[in-house]
Protein backbone atom coordinates (compact mmCIF):
# COMPACT_ATOMS: atom_id res chain seq x y z
CA UNK A 1 0.00 0.00 0.00
CA UNK A 2 1.50 3.41 -0.89
CA UNK A 3 -0.71 5.81 0.16
CA UNK A 4 -2.98 6.54 3.24
CA UNK A 5 -5.14 9.67 4.69
CA UNK A 6 -6.94 9.25 7.87
CA UNK A 7 -8.67 10.97 10.71
CA UNK A 8 -7.57 9.67 13.97
CA UNK A 9 -10.53 11.39 17.15
CA UNK A 10 -10.27 8.46 20.17
CA UNK A 11 -12.23 10.64 22.10
CA UNK A 12 -15.19 11.16 19.50
CA UNK A 13 -17.49 8.33 18.67
CA UNK A 14 -15.96 8.72 14.90
CA UNK A 15 -12.29 7.30 16.06
CA UNK A 16 -11.04 6.20 13.05
CA UNK A 17 -12.11 7.04 8.88
CA UNK A 18 -8.82 5.95 6.86
CA UNK A 19 -9.02 5.80 2.90
CA UNK A 20 -5.98 4.10 0.83
CA UNK A 21 -4.41 2.77 -2.07
CA UNK A 22 -2.46 -0.46 -1.97
CA UNK A 23 -0.16 -0.38 -5.03
CA UNK A 24 1.79 -3.72 -6.58
CA UNK A 25 2.70 -5.81 -9.79
CA UNK A 26 -0.18 -6.29 -11.41
CA UNK A 27 1.37 -9.82 -11.43
CA UNK A 28 2.01 -10.43 -7.93
CA UNK A 29 -0.52 -12.82 -6.66
CA UNK A 30 -3.65 -11.67 -3.85
CA UNK A 31 -6.43 -12.40 -2.54
CA UNK A 32 -8.79 -9.36 -1.84
CA UNK A 33 -10.12 -8.17 1.18
CA UNK A 34 -11.82 -11.33 2.84
CA UNK A 35 -12.55 -12.64 6.57
CA UNK A 36 -9.57 -15.52 7.51
CA UNK A 37 -10.11 -18.62 8.49
CA UNK A 38 -11.35 -18.64 11.98
CA UNK A 39 -13.18 -15.43 11.14
CA UNK A 40 -11.42 -13.12 12.90
CA UNK A 41 -9.26 -11.10 10.97
CA UNK A 42 -10.79 -9.05 7.71
CA UNK A 43 -8.04 -7.90 5.69
CA UNK A 44 -6.14 -8.72 2.17
CA UNK A 45 -3.60 -11.45 1.92
CA UNK A 46 -0.28 -11.63 -0.43
CA UNK A 47 -0.71 -15.11 -2.10
CA UNK A 48 3.50 -15.25 -2.08
CA UNK A 49 4.56 -14.34 0.96
CA UNK A 50 1.14 -14.50 2.90
CA UNK A 51 1.19 -11.22 4.54
CA UNK A 52 -0.99 -8.54 4.38
CA UNK A 53 -1.21 -4.46 4.16
CA UNK A 54 -4.33 -3.03 5.99
CA UNK A 55 -6.00 -4.97 8.28
CA UNK A 56 -8.87 -5.24 10.96
CA UNK A 57 -10.19 -7.82 13.84
CA UNK A 58 -13.56 -8.18 15.15
CA UNK A 59 -12.16 -6.97 18.52
CA UNK A 60 -10.90 -3.87 16.99
CA UNK A 61 -6.76 -4.61 16.26
CA UNK A 62 -6.30 -2.35 13.24
CA UNK A 63 -2.56 -2.11 11.02
CA UNK A 64 -1.52 -0.80 7.67
CA UNK A 65 2.16 -1.32 6.34
CA UNK A 66 3.77 0.91 3.58
CA UNK A 67 7.45 0.59 2.18
CA UNK A 68 10.06 3.42 2.11
CA UNK A 69 10.81 4.36 -1.09
CA UNK A 70 14.34 3.74 -1.43
CA UNK A 71 16.86 1.85 -3.16
CA UNK A 72 19.33 2.00 -1.24
CA UNK A 73 17.40 0.10 1.81
CA UNK A 74 16.76 -2.99 -0.44
CA UNK A 75 18.00 -6.44 1.49
CA UNK A 76 18.21 -9.44 -0.34
CA UNK A 77 15.94 -12.01 1.45
CA UNK A 78 14.54 -9.66 3.97
CA UNK A 79 11.15 -10.86 5.30
CA UNK A 80 7.63 -9.85 4.04
CA UNK A 81 6.47 -6.43 5.52
CA UNK A 82 3.48 -7.54 5.47
CA UNK A 83 4.13 -10.10 8.27
CA UNK A 84 4.57 -7.49 10.65
CA UNK A 85 0.72 -6.47 9.63
CA UNK A 86 -0.43 -9.70 10.39
CA UNK A 87 1.30 -10.47 13.44
CA UNK A 88 -0.33 -7.54 15.48
CA UNK A 89 -3.89 -8.74 13.95
CA UNK A 90 -3.28 -12.27 14.84
CA UNK A 91 -1.99 -11.41 17.79
CA UNK A 92 -2.35 -9.63 21.84
CA UNK A 93 0.15 -7.53 22.34
CA UNK A 94 -0.81 -3.90 22.96
CA UNK A 95 0.36 -1.31 19.87
CA UNK A 96 2.31 0.27 21.45
CA UNK A 97 4.84 -2.81 22.97
CA UNK A 98 4.49 -4.37 19.61
CA UNK A 99 5.67 -0.69 17.85
CA UNK A 100 8.43 -0.58 20.16
CA UNK A 101 9.12 -4.00 19.49
CA UNK A 102 8.84 -3.92 15.52
CA UNK A 103 11.87 -0.89 15.84
CA UNK A 104 14.15 -3.28 17.71
CA UNK A 105 13.92 -5.63 15.24
CA UNK A 106 13.38 -3.35 12.32
CA UNK A 107 17.01 -3.67 10.84
CA UNK A 108 15.68 -7.43 9.39
CA UNK A 109 12.87 -5.68 6.96
CA UNK A 110 13.36 -3.26 4.10
CA UNK A 111 12.26 0.14 4.60
CA UNK A 112 8.71 0.35 6.33
CA UNK A 113 6.24 2.30 7.89
CA UNK A 114 3.77 0.64 10.16
CA UNK A 115 0.43 1.82 11.66
CA UNK A 116 -1.34 -0.47 14.37
CA UNK A 117 -3.65 0.15 17.22
CA UNK A 118 -7.25 -0.51 18.88
CA UNK A 119 -9.67 1.19 17.96
CA UNK A 120 -12.75 0.01 19.95
CA UNK A 121 -14.53 1.46 22.54
CA UNK A 122 -12.89 -0.07 25.46
CA UNK A 123 -9.18 0.69 24.21
CA UNK A 124 -7.77 2.80 21.54
CA UNK A 125 -4.41 3.52 20.54
CA UNK A 126 -3.05 4.40 17.60
CA UNK A 127 1.15 3.91 16.95
CA UNK A 128 3.53 4.95 14.06
CA UNK A 129 6.85 3.31 13.35
CA UNK A 130 9.09 4.28 10.73
CA UNK A 131 12.55 1.62 10.16
CA UNK A 132 14.70 4.62 9.35
CA UNK A 133 13.63 6.68 11.76
CA UNK A 134 13.85 3.52 14.23
CA UNK A 135 11.56 5.01 17.01
CA UNK A 136 7.79 4.47 17.64
CA UNK A 137 5.44 6.84 18.90
CA UNK A 138 1.58 7.62 19.80
CA UNK A 139 -0.10 9.22 16.62
CA UNK A 140 -1.77 12.60 17.61
CA UNK A 141 -5.61 13.30 17.35
CA UNK A 142 -5.90 14.71 14.11
CA UNK A 143 -5.78 14.42 10.30
CA UNK A 144 -2.51 12.62 8.85
CA UNK A 145 -0.95 11.35 5.53
CA UNK A 146 1.38 8.75 4.66
CA UNK A 147 2.87 7.44 1.62
CA UNK A 148 6.20 6.02 0.76
CA UNK A 149 8.56 8.28 3.15
CA UNK A 150 7.14 9.35 6.83
CA UNK A 151 4.29 10.52 8.41
CA UNK A 152 3.23 13.88 6.78
CA UNK A 153 5.64 14.10 4.64
CA UNK A 154 4.53 16.51 2.23
CA UNK A 155 4.61 14.80 -0.98
CA UNK A 156 2.33 16.77 -3.59
CA UNK A 157 -0.07 13.59 -3.98
CA UNK A 158 -0.36 13.55 -0.32
CA UNK A 159 -1.24 17.53 -0.08
CA UNK A 160 -3.66 16.63 -2.63
CA UNK A 161 -5.05 13.35 -1.24
CA UNK A 162 -5.36 14.87 2.22
CA UNK A 163 -7.17 18.12 1.20
CA UNK A 164 -9.74 16.01 -0.50
CA UNK A 165 -10.13 14.14 2.63
CA UNK A 166 -10.95 17.22 4.31
CA UNK A 167 -13.49 18.28 1.63
CA UNK A 168 -15.07 14.79 2.26
CA UNK A 169 -15.31 15.10 5.84
CA UNK A 170 -18.23 17.75 4.93
CA UNK A 171 -20.24 15.76 3.66
CA UNK A 172 -22.87 14.44 6.95
CA UNK A 173 -23.78 10.88 5.15
CA UNK A 174 -21.44 8.41 6.06
CA UNK A 175 -22.71 6.79 2.74
CA UNK A 176 -22.23 9.57 0.89
CA UNK A 177 -18.66 10.28 2.35
CA UNK A 178 -17.09 6.94 2.36
CA UNK A 179 -18.24 7.08 -1.83
CA UNK A 180 -16.09 10.34 -2.11
CA UNK A 181 -13.33 8.91 -0.51
CA UNK A 182 -13.27 6.14 -2.56
CA UNK A 183 -13.52 8.84 -5.79
CA UNK A 184 -10.73 10.67 -4.43
CA UNK A 185 -8.71 7.27 -4.35
CA UNK A 186 -9.12 7.28 -8.18
CA UNK A 187 -7.37 10.73 -8.85
CA UNK A 188 -4.94 9.77 -11.50
CA UNK A 189 -3.74 13.63 -11.64
CA UNK A 190 -0.30 13.32 -12.10
CA UNK A 191 2.59 15.40 -10.13
CA UNK A 192 4.64 18.42 -12.09
CA UNK A 193 7.60 17.41 -12.81
CA UNK A 194 9.57 20.19 -10.89
CA UNK A 195 7.23 18.84 -7.79
CA UNK A 196 8.16 15.63 -7.51
CA UNK A 197 10.86 14.15 -4.52
CA UNK A 198 13.65 12.77 -5.48
CA UNK A 199 13.78 8.77 -3.89
CA UNK A 200 16.75 7.49 -6.22
CA UNK A 201 14.24 5.67 -8.53
CA UNK A 202 14.88 6.38 -12.42
CA UNK A 203 12.58 9.86 -13.22
CA UNK A 204 10.26 7.45 -15.15
CA UNK A 205 9.37 5.65 -12.62
CA UNK A 206 9.60 8.84 -10.44
CA UNK A 207 6.77 10.46 -12.11
CA UNK A 208 4.39 7.43 -13.04
CA UNK A 209 4.45 7.17 -8.96
CA UNK A 210 3.65 11.05 -8.28
CA UNK A 211 -0.53 10.55 -8.60
CA UNK A 212 -2.68 9.30 -6.23
CA UNK A 213 -4.34 6.67 -8.76
CA UNK A 214 -1.09 4.83 -10.30
CA UNK A 215 -1.83 3.10 -13.89
CA UNK A 216 1.25 1.55 -15.95
CA UNK A 217 1.74 -1.56 -18.03
CA UNK A 218 3.23 -3.61 -14.68
CA UNK A 219 2.23 -1.73 -11.61
CA UNK A 220 -0.60 0.01 -10.20
CA UNK A 221 -3.36 0.31 -7.76
CA UNK A 222 -4.53 -2.70 -7.20
CA UNK A 223 -7.25 -1.48 -4.48
CA UNK A 224 -8.75 1.37 -2.75
CA UNK A 225 -10.10 1.23 0.40
CA UNK A 226 -11.89 3.20 2.97
CA UNK A 227 -12.27 2.35 6.44
CA UNK A 228 -14.94 3.69 8.68
CA UNK A 229 -15.26 3.29 12.79
CA UNK A 230 -18.47 4.69 14.09
CA UNK A 231 -19.34 3.75 17.71
CA UNK A 232 -18.46 -0.29 17.58
CA UNK A 233 -19.91 -0.61 13.62
CA UNK A 234 -16.62 -0.66 11.18
CA UNK A 235 -17.60 0.03 7.80
CA UNK A 236 -14.63 -1.68 4.99
CA UNK A 237 -14.95 -0.39 1.41
CA UNK A 238 -13.11 -2.12 -0.89
CA UNK A 239 -12.85 -1.33 -4.46
CA UNK A 240 -9.92 -3.69 -6.81
CA UNK A 241 -8.19 -3.01 -10.03
CA UNK A 242 -6.51 -5.28 -12.50
CA UNK A 243 -3.91 -4.49 -15.06
CA UNK A 244 -4.05 -0.73 -16.47
CA UNK A 245 -6.61 0.08 -13.92
CA UNK A 246 -9.25 -1.67 -15.09
CA UNK A 247 -12.20 -1.85 -12.86
CA UNK A 248 -13.46 -5.09 -10.84
CA UNK A 249 -16.17 -5.26 -8.20
CA UNK A 250 -16.42 -3.02 -5.07
CA UNK A 251 -16.30 -5.38 -1.92
CA UNK A 252 -18.49 -4.51 1.35
CA UNK A 253 -18.19 -5.16 4.60
CA UNK A 254 -20.11 -4.54 7.66
CA UNK A 255 -19.80 -6.13 11.62
CA UNK A 256 -19.55 -4.35 15.19
CA UNK A 257 -16.53 -4.64 17.21
CA UNK A 258 -17.04 -7.13 20.17
CA UNK A 259 -14.91 -6.65 23.37
CA UNK A 260 -11.98 -8.23 23.76
CA UNK A 261 -11.83 -11.68 25.46
CA UNK A 262 -11.23 -12.20 29.01
CA UNK A 263 -7.21 -12.18 29.68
Amino acid sequence: MCIVTFRWAPESDQPLLLAANRDEFYERPTERMHWWPGDEVLSGRDQRSGGAWLGITRHGRFAMVTNIRNPALRKQGAPSRGALVRQFLEGVQSAANFAHATMADAGRYEGFNLLCGEVGASARSLWFANSQEGAAHAVEPGVHGLSNASLDTPWPKLLRMRQGFRHALAESDPAQRNTRLLRLLQNATPTPNAQLPNTGVPFPVERMLGSIFIVSDNYGTRASTVLSVIGDQVTMREAGFGVGGEPQDTLAFNFRIQSPPAP
